[in-house]
């Protein structure tokens, strides 16, 4: 079947021309998340299947004081383990203009000062982060330790013990912010990358790093901030009224080298495709384009103030220096399904769907 994934030619994407990647995405149709309110139940009636077990939820654990001087929320405990379900969420639809979506939740994790990618056993040497996903990960994270333990609380629980992370949102009083959740996006079609040229498998322990952390100005191609429900996408943290809710998207590269899962200045083993001519040949290989959509609960005195741990900065608006890292860690039984379902299907899946028939189950804060 031809291809019908959006190039510059495309119709439909004049109206993308002049916009980053980031907004382009943000810009289409695609972008939006689910809630859990369809439900429908049903038994695993294809092959592949995954064994169905129960999902468990986790509780925080105590709050500690950190080295930076800012007291780090409570941890939670996550799932220990692989929480496949029969499907809960709704059926994927059919993906009308060349792209594949699946999307699924992690919840907040807990908050250090390390970040294996950059300072590998090096506890404290980073700024505070907030995680997501694999509970254990910190300073001495290596893919193989990763992918063999700690709890997640990501849905699925140990299907998915990827680890992801951002610098913490610090408000006004100097307190970090929990986050509600981080919407995660595995796509196909907004880089210029056909859906069915995706990698059939995704790499355990690819390291990829999205933004600056040094910057000091906006990165449009990355990230974006934005209040809910009210127009308008920033490059710093805007001023979102009490009791709404603030946004941050973070956009990674897709297209990988073929070979490293990781490089010294752990930046150049990625590389951003582009609609005119898709992955470029010294990064042959599309993975899905990961996007983080992460939700901050903004409290009475609203977001005025507010800023990053890696702000380092004066004199201007926080958030420049916001960016994301993951190292990935699916079971390989799981990704294999969603990556044949939904992201190399032309499928839009509905959250934590990997097939008609099974789903990943939530998992509470």
């Amino acid at each position: 079947m031809e291809s019908t994934y959006r190039t510059q030619a495309d119709p439909l994407s004049h109206r993308y021309q002049g916009m980053s990647l980031l907004r382009r995405f943000l810009t289409s149709k695609r972008h939006y998340a689910f809630g859990a309110s369809l439900f429908l139940l049903g038994n695993c009636g294809g092959t592949g299947c995954l064994p169905i077990l129960p999902a468990t939820g986790g509780t925080p654990g105590p709050a500690v004081i950190g080295a930076g001087g800012f007291a780090i929320p409570a941890s939670a405990t996550g799932s220990g383990t692989l929480d496949v379900v029969a499907n809960r969420y709704g059926i994927q639809r059919p993906s009308n203009d060349g792209t594949g979506n699946f999307r699924t939740v992690c919840r907040y994790s807990h908050m250090n000062y390390d970040d294996s990618i950059v300072f590998p056993g090096q506890p404290g040497k980073a700024h505070m982060h907030t995680y997501f996903g694999n509970t254990g990960s910190n300073a001495g994270s290596t893919s193989a330790s990763l992918f063999t333990s700690g709890t997640s609380t990501c849905d699925g629980g140990i299907a998915n013990r990827s680890s992801y992370w951002v610098p913490s949102v610090i408000d006004a009083s100097s307190t970090p912010v929990i986050p509600t959740y981080n919407m995660i996006y595995y796509k196909s079609g907004y880089q210029g990358v056909s859906p069915e040229s995706i990698s059939a498998t995704l790499p355990v322990g690819l390291r990829i790093i999205a933004g600056t952390a040094t910057a000091t100005a906006p990165q449009p191609d990355y990230f974006e901030w934005e209040c809910a429900n009210v127009s308008g996408r920033q490059a710093s943290i805007p001023s979102c009224p009490a009791g709404s809710i603030l946004k941050a998207t973070i956009e990674f590269p897709q297209c990988w080298d073929g070979v490293n899962l990781d490089s010294p200045d752990h930046k150049s083993h990625m590389a951003y495709g582009s609609y005119e001519v898709g992955c470029p040949p010294s990064h042959p290989v599309p993975i899905p384009a990961i996007t983080y959509n992460i939700d901050y609960p903004v409290g009475p005195s609203g977001s005025a103030g507010w800023r990053l741990a890696s702000d380092m900065y004066s004199g201007g608006p926080g958030g420049y220096s916001l960016h994301g890292d993951l190292i990935t860690a699916w079971d390989p039984a799981v990704s294999s399904q969603w990556l044949s379902n939904c992201t190399r299907a032309n499928a839009d899946c509905t959250v934590s769907n990997i097939s008609d028939s099974q789903s990943l189950a939530g998992q509470s804060g």
